[in-house]
C-alpha cells in the first residue's frame, strides 16, 4: 500500500493544481469491506486552504467513526491535483494522517494499538459551483508499531462544498 500511495504521489505531480480553498467533506461508506466483518463508517474532514511547500501538500483533520463506536481523530497533509485546467472535471488526491484510535465495541476490528496511520486515495468529480462527489479508498493501520496490526481498508463516497 505504501508503495501504492508513493506511485500516485509521483504521478499527480505533473497535473495541474486544485483551485486554492478551504474544504469541509463528508463521507459514508464501510469499513473491513475485504472481511467477513464489515461495518458501516461515516466522518467529517476538514482541508485547509493554505499550500505548504513546493508540492502543494495542504493540512487536512478530521473525525472517523464506525456503526460499533471505534473512532479515529486525523490530522495531516492531503494533495490534490486536476486532471484539467477547467474549473470543472475530475481531480484524485492523495493524503497521510496519523490518528488517535479507540475501539469502541467487540464487533469492529481491534487495530491493536493507539496511534494509527490513514493513508488513501480519493477520485471527485468538481461541479462549477465547487461541490464535489467522488469515492476514496484509505488504508489505517499502526505500521507496526504493536505486535497486533490487522489494519484495515474503507470504501467510501465523499461530498465536499468549498467554504
Amino acid at each position: 500500500m505504501k508503495k501504492a500511495v508513493l506511485l500516485v504521489l509521483l504521478c499527480v505531480g505533473g497535473f495541474a493544481t486544485a483551485q486554492p480553498g478551504a474544504d469541509a467533506q463528508v463521507f459514508l461508506g464501510v469499513t473491513d469491506f475485504a472481511r467477513d466483518n464489515q461495518a458501516s463508517v461515516y466522518g467529517v474532514q476538514y482541508l485547509a486552504a493554505q499550500r505548504w511547500t513546493r508540492f502543494d501538500f495542504r493540512p487536512v483533520g478530521g473525525v472517523i467513526r464506525t456503526r460499533h463506536a471505534s473512532h479515529v481523530v486525523f490530522a495531516g497533509i492531503t494533495r490534490e491535483s486536476k486532471f484539467s485546467t477547467r474549473d470543472t472535471g475530475f481531480l484524485v488526491s492523495v493524503d497521510f494522517a496519523p490518528g488517535l484510535y479507540l475501539h469502541g465495541g467487540n464487533a469492529d476490528t481491534d487495530l491493536g494499538f493507539w496511534l494509527q496511520f490513514r493513508s488513501g486515495v480519493n477520485l471527485a468529480y468538481e461541479f462549477a459551483d465547487q461541490t464535489r462527489i467522488g469515492v476514496g479508498y484509505h488504508h489505517l493501520s499502526n505500521a507496526s508499531l504493536a505486535e497486533e496490526n490487522p489494519g484495515t481498508e474503507t470504501l467510501t463516497i465523499t461530498y465536499s462544498v468549498r467554504l
